[in-house]
């Protein structure tokens, strides 16, 4: 629905940020449409980011139509610098994105703790698991990396590549571990984790588009641990109908 506010076409240049551009970004627009002093900015960057970086990369993600300044309403001679209000709605997005994986963590510790207490564990434990893992890796994970399509067609590639897809990699990165961890400690429960049903037509819709965009180049950056799958990983992308195989590719 958020999707429907912003321009159709690209509006952020095909010039890339990278992990400062990023930290400056989010700090900008966490003060919402009132903006803040670049001297309030500067002391908030100073741990990544020293004065004179800080003003080269808000020139910077001015030109590329990240952020704008304006004046200050008490002060005239004194200009505020804020998200422009495309940037503030990816980054609303990003964060929202940050408090849900925030939540799963929750659950799967939850999940975790319940385990440990089982010396065996019973069909209905492995069953119980997989509708867990369904619902909060599957579902979750594919809404959310899916997201990046529909964000390269309503931002551009650069936000969705740059800006969205680090953070939600990020974020997902614990919540993964943590699903790993629990499989790697009970190996029968990797049995449970590949979902009986087909993927809806339209998260295969989703995914095909995700694929489309990013899948040469997540093929061509496999980490070393990920190499003797690439074959069945490459097959999914090819093949998005068959996602609903990617966890047991990946986790088992």
């Amino acid at each position: 629905m958020i999707a429907a506010f912003a321009p159709s076409k690209s509006i952020f240049p095909l010039e890339p940020l990278d992990s400062r551009d990023r930290k400056i970004l989010e700090l900008v627009c966490k003060y919402g449409k009132e903006g803040q002093s670049f001297n309030k900015l500067v002391e908030e960057a100073r741990p990544f980011a020293s004065r004179s970086t800080f003003a080269l990369r808000i020139e910077r993600l001015q030109r590329l139509n990240y952020v704008e300044k304006l004046l200050d309403k008490e002060r005239k001679q004194v200009k505020r610098i804020r998200g422009t209000l495309q940037a503030r709605m990816l980054m609303w997005q990003v964060n929202k994105m940050k408090e849900e994986t925030i939540e799963l963590e929750k659950l799967i510790t939850e999940k975790e703790k319940e385990l440990s207490k089982r010396k065996e564990m019973s069909p209905e434990d492995i069953k119980t698991f997989g509708d867990f893992f369904q619902k909060v890796g599957t579902e979750k994970i594919t809404a959310a990396f899916g997201s990046v399509a529909v964000l390269a067609v309503t931002y551009g590639e650069a936000a969705a590549g740059d800006i969205f897809l680090p953070s939600v990699t990020e974020s997902f990165r614990k919540v993964v571990l943590k699903l790993g961890s629990i499989i790697k400690k009970n190996p029968r429960l990797a049995k449970a984790i590949a979902p009986k049903e087909r993927p809806s037509e339209e998260t295969v819709k989703e995914a095909k588009l995700f694929f489309d965009e990013f899948g040469e180049e997540i093929l061509e950056r496999l980490p070393e641990r990920l190499q003797s799958k690439k074959a069945a990983i490459e097959k999914v992308i090819k093949h998005p109908q068959m996602l609903r195989f990617l966890p047991s590719v990946l986790w088992t």
